[in-house]
C-alpha cells in the first residue's frame, strides 16, 4: 500500500536532511577531514570487497551461463539443419539408379513414359555422359510431338519417376498443323556414382 506524503510531511523530510546535513557539515569543520579519513576508507574497502567477492562472481557466472546457453542453443539448430540436409541427401542417394549400364537404364526409362503417354518420339539422341566430382551426369535430348495436356502428363510423368530423372532443359514450340499440336526439345538427365550405386 502506498504512503501518502503530505506537504507537511515533504516540509517535515526536508528539514530533517537539511539537520542532517548541517551536523555532518559541523563534524567535519571541528574534528578535521583527517579525522573521517579511516572510516571513510574502511567503508570503501568494504564496498570494493563487497562488489569484487560477493557482486561480481553470481553476476559472471550468469553471464558465462548465459554465453553456454546461446552456444548450446546456436548448436542445437546447426545440429537440426545437419539433420535436415543429410535426411534430404540421404532421400535423394536413395532415388539414384540401381544398374550397371546407367546410359541404358535412361533411355529405357524415357521410352517406357513416352509408351505410357502414347507419343511417339520424332528424335531421341544417344546418351551424354558428363563426369563432375565423383558423379556422372547421363543427359539424352528427346524431341517429340503432341498435345499440350500429352506432354504436360509425359514431363510429370517423367518427374515423379521412383528413380532420379528431372527435366534439365525444356523448349514447347507450337505447331501450324495439325492444329493443337506442339512439339517439345527436353533434355532429360540423371545421376550416378562414378562407383555405381551399392
Amino acid at each position: 500500500m502506498a504512503a501518502n506524503i503530505t506537504a507537511a510531511d515533504a516540509q517535515r523530510l526536508a528539514k530533517s536532511a537539511l539537520a542532517e546535513v548541517t551536523v555532518l557539515r559541523e563534524a567535519l569543520r571541528d574534528r578535521g577531514a583527517k579525522f573521517f579519513g579511516r572510516p571513510l576508507g574502511m567503508a570503501a574497502a568494504i564496498a570494493f570487497a563487497a562488489y569484487y567477492y560477493i557482486y561480481l562472481p553470481p553476476l559472471t557466472n550468469a553471464k558465462k551461463v548465459s554465453d553456454e546457453l546461446a552456444t548450446a542453443k546456436a548448436t542445437s539448430q546447426y545440429a537440426e539443419e545437419y539433420q535436415n540436409l543429410q535426411s534430404r541427401l540421404s532421400g535423394l542417394y536413395t532415388k539414384l539408379p540401381r544398374t550397371q549400364d546407367p546410359q541404358g537404364w535412361i533411355l529405357n526409362e524415357v521410352r517406357k513414359t513416352l509408351r505410357e503417354e502414347s507419343i511417339v518420339p520424332l528424335s531421341i539422341s544417344p546418351p551424354n555422359d558428363l563426369v563432375k566430382g565423383e558423379y556422372r551426369f547421363i543427359t539424352i535430348e528427346v524431341r517429340c510431338q503432341g498435345n499440350y495436356p500429352q506432354i504436360a502428363s509425359w514431363i510429370s510423368r517423367l518427374e515423379r519417376n521412383p528413380a532420379l530423372l528431372f527435366v534439365r532443359d525444356l523448349t514447347l514450340r507450337k505447331d501450324a498443323d495439325p492444329i493443337g499440336s506442339n512439339t517439345v526439345d527436353v533434355a532429360i538427365t540423371t545421376v550416378v556414382p562414378m562407383g555405381g550405386v551399392e
